[in-house]
């Protein structure tokens, strides 16, 4: 099945018992074809909506007030039509907003905050993306004989929307406008993504009541987390023995001295698949430092793991399988519920962390690497 995200939806708002002196902000600007002849300029408490102020459109949709804001924070001005336009408030003394009623999101322009900017920008991105990938899936529901060549299809839109979104994280780093990024990420897959946004969102932002609800959310995430996992960080790599696609044996063991990831994938899996060339990448990035890779496959046709292994080209030489498929003796040692599944391990063989990948596996290695 093809990955779906979530939609940025602000009711990440909250204020946690946080206070703070009273800041005017001047909001102006227009807002035209909307049947709408007020605004309604919305914050978030964690379980409701909350009205900070009404503001009136005149009969060309000219708006101008002083608000008095209880934090700085991430507010909505939002139409009757439930349209809304998401804007940081950092203590600037104006904003300025136009857009056109008919398609707020598609179309409206934000002066005074770069932050705003930046986050109306990757929400378009999101949306794009989300359309795309809702229309996949629908197709998939009705052609699923096709599914092979559906995700392959999609593969180049999936690399795409993820080739945006590493920028836009590298672009805003310093930025409340990552808050965007949240939505997008598969907390359970990417966790360590997510634990990286989050310590950003805390450093440029932290006096937001909001990060600091995303900030408990997270903590009370890594707890479960770690709870949970069938291999926690500290902990001795399992030896793993399987044959590779000659029939040789190769062992994790023998990789000792060497960072390795531990890739469990297989030939059908889409995600698997899509994340490769970014392996590829990182394995020729730091392999003459002491990267290396080693690739179990939950695959149970040989044929097929080794095109996929051609396919991709998965240069490294560490490529194992039982051909048991889910009943792989690695991943049942390993306690792989879903793929991709990945063990960062170091070069005393103990465990870094789990599911580092994309981004976040790029980040660790460059900072074990380049630090």
């Amino acid at each position: 099945m093809i990955r779906t995200f979530t939609l940025l939806v602000f009711t990440l708002l909250t204020t946690l018992g946080f206070t703070q002196e009273k800041e005017t902000l001047l909001l102006k600007g227009q807002i035209f074809n909307t049947e709408s002849d007020t605004l309604k300029l919305v914050q978030n408490d964690g379980k409701q909506n909350t009205v900070v102020e009404h503001i009136s459109l005149d009969e060309k949709g000219f708006f101008e007030k002083s608000v008095e804001l209880p934090s700085h924070d991430f507010y909505v001005l939002s139409l009757e039509d439930n349209q809304g336009v998401n804007f940081i408030y950092q203590g600037e003394d104006t904003l300025k907003i136009y857009g056109d009623g008919s398609n707020l999101l598609q179309h409206t322009n934000i002066i005074g905050s770069p932050s705003s900017t930046a986050l109306l920008d990757f929400v378009r991105i999101n949306t794009a993306y989300k359309a795309k990938l809702d229309s996949a899936n629908k197709y998939l529901q009705a052609n699923k004989s096709q599914q092979k060549q559906i995700q392959q299809d999609f593969q180049p839109v999936y690399q795409a929307f993820m080739g945006q979104r590493e920028l836009f994280i590298r672009q805003n780093g310093d930025s409340p406008a990552l808050i965007g990024v949240i939505p997008s990420v598969n907390t359970d897959q990417e966790f360590e993504l997510y634990e990286s946004i989050v310590k950003q969102l805390g450093n440029s932002f932290g006096e937001s009541p909001t990060i600091k609800r995303i900030q408990a959310e997270f903590e009370v995430n890594k707890q479960k987390r770690i709870k949970n996992m069938p291999i926690a960080p500290g902990d001795q790599a399992k030896e793993i023995a399987l044959p590779n696609p000659e029939g040789d044996t190769l062992r994790l063991s023998d990789y000792k001295g060497k960072v390795v990831l531990l890739d469990f994938w297989a030939a059908w899996c889409g995600p698997c698949r899509r994340e490769n060339p970014n392996v590829v990448k990182l394995y020729k990035q730091y392999n003459e430092q002491g990267f290396e890779v080693f690739s179990v496959s939950l695959d149970k046709d040989i044929d097929k793991w080794e095109a996929a292994i051609a396919q991709d080209n998965l240069i490294w030489d560490g490529h194992v399988s039982d051909l048991q498929g889910w009943r792989s003796s690695a991943g049942k040692d390993y306690k792989v519920s879903s793929i991709p599944f990945t063990v960062l391990i170091d070069r005393e063989g103990k465990v870094i962390g789990t599911n580092f990948r994309g981004e976040a596996l790029g980040e660790k290695l460059k900072e074990i690497f380049e630090n």
